[in-house]
């Protein structure tokens, strides 16, 4: 638990210090490129996408869903519900991607471990998204 407890600790300090030296967020053309790449096809790329901007905004060392298991970077990965992730550096916006396409197949290619899927927030970004592909 205590070894769980300062991963974490560590992960955010990390967050905040690279938010403090003024990294900016994705273009949605970089999160359809990481997206494309980690094996995003299709209808599901633009929801893929759409869903990175609704969970993070395009911010790869975003953190959040503190009380809920630490989710991380573009997709937010839940560490808590995905702790095959533990370890792996997520904020790595490659990498987010590929863990992010993980959990879509062991989902049946279904976004529905995503919240913003559920609730139908990533519809929001949609265009956006679309712009980003068809680009």
């Amino acid at each position: 638990m205590f070894g769980a407890l300062l991963a974490i600790g560590l992960i955010v300090f990390a967050a905040y210090e690279l938010m403090q030296s003024g990294i900016v967020k994705l273009q949605p053309s970089d999160v359809a490129a990481v997206a494309q790449t980690a094996g995003f096809s299709g209808s599901d790329l633009e929801i893929a996408i759409a869903i990175a901007f609704a969970e993070s905004s395009g911010n790869p060392y975003a953190i959040g869903d503190l009380e809920l298991g630490i989710s991380v970077g573009l997709w937010q990965v839940n560490l808590k519900a995905h702790p095959e992730f533990q370890g792996v550096n997520l904020m790595d916006p490659q990498t987010n991607a590929n863990a992010a396409y993980s959990i879509y197949v062991a989902a049946g290619m279904s976004f529905a471990p995503w919240s913003t899927f559920k609730n139908g927030a990533y519809r929001a970004n949609l265009q956006l998204a679309s712009s980003a592909v068809n680009a």
